[in-house]
């Protein structure tokens, strides 16, 4: 397992086979089908593997967040996450 999902599960104390939610939609997935780790940063660009770079996405936003949402978006919806509130963002 990558140091960055480590980093993120053991942060909320979530299990490998547990279910979490997708920062975007508030769907929820199982961890090891569904949910990807993104980072806001890519590590590429300087970014970090910790948890105040890295959110949990279903594929479909994943996608997205290489392909159209900006990275000052993302990282507003992961803030919005840390702080415990729960809110749709994408659809």
């Amino acid at each position: 397992m990558q140091k960055h999902v480590k980093n993120y599960l053991h942060h909320f104390n979530i299990g490998e086979t547990d279910t979490w939610y997708c920062e975007a939609c508030m769907r929820e997935f199982p961890i090891n089908n569904g949910l990807q780790i993104h980072h806001i940063v890519f590590r590429s660009h300087g970014g970090t593997d910790d948890i105040k770079n890295c959110m949990s996405l279903c594929v479909k936003h994943h996608t997205m967040a290489h392909e159209s949402i900006p990275k000052s978006e993302m990282q507003y919806i992961h803030n919005y996450f840390l702080t415990g509130r729960r809110k749709i963002f994408l659809k």
